[in-house]
């Protein structure tokens, strides 16, 4: 649990507070009930006051996120704020929950969206940012797929503006923007060379790198700098690169991110340039006249489908084979004590939440064993155990709902769910403290059978790029002899996060239930 948490949050006369669903260094994000109407479920942001302020952060900056989103919230692809206060730990801020989920944990490492998909999310984007800049004066400063949300029916919404900054002012003259915020993998240049820079055309840059994400399930460099090998290769080559994954995108794209990811500012695309664009005015199947989705089910197939884990007995072998030099990194070569990963009772999740990934995952269990598995169409259709098979029919049907594919169900009992998993977590080189059953055990004579759940482990790797890497194994008990094993981000690359699911997944995969 992080530490920010564990403090007595705020009490918000008209909510009812559930599950956090997401978090990072300064903030979390928990879902929360209306109490005169439980069933409208909204989503409350926490930044904790107290660690703003010790990084130097005033209290211009901290209320500066929801000045900004309110100013800009008049726009379909905007997440809207419908409150906010501040108290003397926090500022919160009740918004919209997109009830779609996150875009990022539906892009498949290595492999990307489909094409059509893609380009559907860019016209999108580009209309965000058109409202952004040309309506309102303000840069977001942090355009990722963490960063666009999709509401029920698939459409994005731009959401965290705690870096934005108004870049226009009232005479209509831009800013010069000198401080480098954002991630630095979607970072222009000029923000890196800590240069003088405007706000607006570092976006554009910004969006060319979510599109390249997009298309390949991969960023193009870990930072745009000639220290990176990658980008150098990139910028020497007059940004017409056409091998390794570059090698996945079409003409019509390689076209756009030419034009968007141009070195020098004032080459780069405009927004007015990206709308006359062939790939912003070609039509999607699934869209209606005004770029809103017409077909949610159609595009939840398309994006949801290419979201696979193998199991075969290839795939174990070659990452067996290679798990030493291809696995995240300790994060210490001599970790100390309290970095080990350990099993521990997850006090904070082992309330019912109102609304959370835990109800998902009942719902689809409950539906597994009202029918014989292979009738259970709410469980089948489950993407958590769709990516794990390779006899999907392609014209099923999906819906958007939050839930997180970074996780399987398992019938196994904890006698070999937690042996198995701690050799997983051994074999994708994190330090793990030994007897993870023996500690269960150990639990469980304390709470009791019927308390113990739900159990977490915290991980922390180093990524492919050295980057941290960090999140919790939660497992909880979701059905009688059923148990979901779930695996949640805290920090780091969700693309590196989801290929270490994936590598964890393939060690365990005699413990994984697939109807």
């Amino acid at each position: 649990m992080e530490s920010s948490q564990a403090e007595c949050l705020p009490e918000i006369k008209e909510l009812e507070l559930g599950e956090t669903i997401g978090q990072g260094t300064f903030a979390f994000v928990k879902t929360a009930s209306l109490r005169a109407d439980p069933q409208t479920i909204v989503a409350v942001k926490f930044v904790h006051v107290g660690r703003c302020k010790a990084r130097g952060m005033t209290d211009e900056d901290l209320t500066r996120e929801v000045v900004l989103q309110t100013r800009c919230a008049g726009h379909r692809h905007v997440v809207r704020v419908l409150d906010c206060n501040v108290s003397r730990e926090y500022l919160w801020i009740a918004m919209e929950l997109a009830d779609g989920g996150d875009l990022f944990d539906k892009i498949e490492p290595d492999v990307g969206v489909d094409v059509e998909v893609a380009r559907f999310y860019y016209q999108q984007l580009v209309r965000a940012l058109t409202h952004l800049h040309d309506v309102c004066g303000v840069a977001h400063r942090d355009i990722k797929p963490e960063n666009m949300l999709l509401d029920r029916a698939g459409n994005l919404k731009v959401a965290d503006f705690g870096l934005a900054t108004r870049f226009r002012r009232r005479d209509g003259t831009r800013r010069v923007a000198r401080d480098r915020r954002g991630t630095l993998p979607y970072l222009a240049p000029e923000v890196v060379g800590e240069r003088a820079y405007h706000a607006d055309t570092a976006d554009i840059w910004s969006a060319g790198v979510l599109v390249f994400v997009l298309l390949t399930g991969e960023t193009p460099w870990s930072e745009p700098s000639v220290e990176d090998g990658m980008f150098r290769a990139f910028v020497d080559d007059g940004g017409n690169l056409s091998d390794g994954p570059w090698s996945k995108i079409g003409l019509v794209e390689l076209n756009l991110l030419r034009k968007m990811l141009q070195q020098r500012p004032a080459a780069r695309a405009t927004l007015g340039q990206l709308r006359q664009h062939p790939w912003f005015k070609a039509p999607v199947a699934f869209a209606d006249p005004e770029g809103m989705c017409a077909d949610p089910a159609q595009l939840a197939r398309r994006l949801l489908f290419k979201l696979r884990v193998p199991l075969s007995d290839a795939a174990y072998v070659q990452f067996t084979q290679d798990a030493p030099s291809s696995g995240p990194a300790l994060t210490a070569t001599q970790p100390v004590e309290n970095e080990l990963a350990h099993l521990e009772h997850d006090s904070y999740n082992s309330k019912t939440p109102i609304f959370s990934q835990c109800h998902l995952d009942r719902a689809a269990a409950d539906e597994m064993q009202k029918r014989p598995a292979t009738q259970s169409v709410r469980f089948d259709r489950e993407v958590a155990v769709m990516q794990f098979r390779d006899d999907v029919d392609p014209t099923l049907s999906f819906d958007f709902n939050p839930a997180k594919f970074t996780k399987f169900f398992t019938a196994e009992d904890m006698a070999s769910v937690l042996p198995q998993l701690e050799f997983a977590l051994r074999q994708s080189s994190i330090p793990v403290r030994q007897g993870m059953y023996d500690s269960f055990c150990e639990l469980e004579r304390i709470m009791g059978a019927d308390k113990v759940f739900p159990v977490s482990i915290d991980i922390k790797a180093r990524d492919r790029k050295g980057w941290l890497l960090s999140g919790i194994v939660c497992i909880r008990e979701v059905a009688d002899g059923l148990k979901v094993v779930c695996f949640e981000r805290k920090a780091g690359d969700p693309l590196e996060w989801r290929r270490l699911f994936k590598r964890i997944a393939l060690f365990c995969r005699n413990l994984i239930y697939i109807a």
